[in-house]
């Protein structure tokens, strides 16, 4: 780093994934601080957001934000607390179907017609300034491509995909297993609520991979809104089994020995956990329109067939996954695209040369 020897200060709230692999990859450049509420157990969307919204109304009120050279903001609400700076590099980045940015493309298709009257009450007070806010960044992010189209079109032309980064040093083929039981085994890590659309997954399940493999189990996590409403349809203690909150390591250890897993049937693109199970070289069915998987919502139940009655097709597609990843997702290959990103604003902005 040229023209200065001090290390440049650089503020993120949330995600911790985030702060951990650029501050490991990054560090002797930037000396970087996260900050975001102090919770100590799963808190709901509608309790997190006023707290985090404070937490940065707070900081900016007692000029705690402004001491920094970057800030990097990855929730909406935070968007609105934002106040330009002409001596700072602002950044900020939308992660999946973000609250008043492009939430209105997800509740399209729900069902419940109080929330889809809701939703859009809510999409059309707060959108437009969102949107204004936006505009004020120095980068604005997408973290899956999916997202770039419809955020060109409607938010911001000049919006960059910084892909997702995956830890390949806890997610990959190697490493300790922890036994699911019977075979094969379908792992489906995500939480239960309507905008992930389990019901796809659970759908598959029942109608082919139970009734040709009776003794197939699927392992399922215990939490979320829809958590009631499920244990009450999956009763059969033998086929359906319940997974509590678990860290990184341990869900790493259960993809390894799973023979199937599933994700996410809602957004277009992959995010972080189907990269993840593929980093451990294991098949996902998921909903991927724009990356890699590239299998429409109604041929998802063919490419389970496929995967799970022939075994080399099942292989070709576990490796052309697993290439993907490490050609495109490490945590080393996003740092360099970043980096890349702020080269130029920061020699225009605060005169630094990298």
């Amino acid at each position: 780093m040229k023209n200065n020897n001090k290390k440049i200060s650089y503020f993120i709230n949330w995600f911790w994934f985030q702060y951990d692999f650029l501050n490991r990859y990054l560090w002797k450049m930037f000396d970087f601080e996260i900050k975001y509420p102090n919770i100590k157990k799963y808190t709901p969307g509608w309790k997190y957001i006023p707290l985090n919204f404070f937490l940065l109304k707070k900081l900016y009120k007692n000029n705690k934000i402004q001491k920094y050279n970057i800030v990097h903001f990855n929730n909406t609400e935070n968007f609105l607390n934002f106040k330009k700076n002409d001596n700072q590099i602002s950044i900020a980045e939308s992660h999946g179907f973000d609250f008043w940015v492009n939430y209105k493309w997800l509740v399209k298709d729900e069902k419940n017609i109080f929330k889809y009257i809701i939703w859009n009450i809510i999409n059309f007070l707060i959108w437009w300034k969102i949107k204004k806010k936006i505009q004020e960044f120095d980068i604005y992010y997408c973290s899956t491509p999916d997202m770039l189209e419809p955020l060109k079109k409607y938010v911001r032309k000049d919006v960059k995909w910084l892909p997702n980064p995956i830890n390949t040093n806890i997610f990959n083929p190697e490493g300790s297993i922890i036994k699911l039981e019977w075979s094969p085994a379908c792992f489906f890590p995500t939480r239960l609520h309507w905008d992930k659309k389990p019901e796809y997954a659970i759908d598959i399940f029942k109608k082919y991979i139970k009734p040709n493999f009776p003794n197939a189990t699927l392992h399922l996590l215990n939490q979320w809104f829809e958590l009631n409403k499920y244990k009450k349809i999956l009763l059969d203690k033998n086929t359906y089994f319940w997974h509590d909150f678990m860290d990184k390591e341990t869900l790493a250890s259960k993809i390894r020995w799973s023979d199937l897993c599933f994700w996410d049937f809602s957004i277009w693109g992959l995010s972080l956990m189907p990269m993840q199970i593929m980093a451990c070289k294991k098949p996902i069915i998921t909903y991927d329109k724009h990356e890699i998987v590239k299998v429409e919502k109604e041929n998802l139940l063919n490419l389970t067939k496929k995967i799970l009655e022939d075994r080399n097709f099942r292989n070709d597609y576990i490796e052309k996954n697993y290439n993907h990843i490490i050609k495109y997702h490490t945590e080393d290959a996003i740092s360099k695209i970043h980096l890349e990103n702020l080269k130029p604003i920061l020699k225009e902005k605060l005169n630094i040369n990298i």
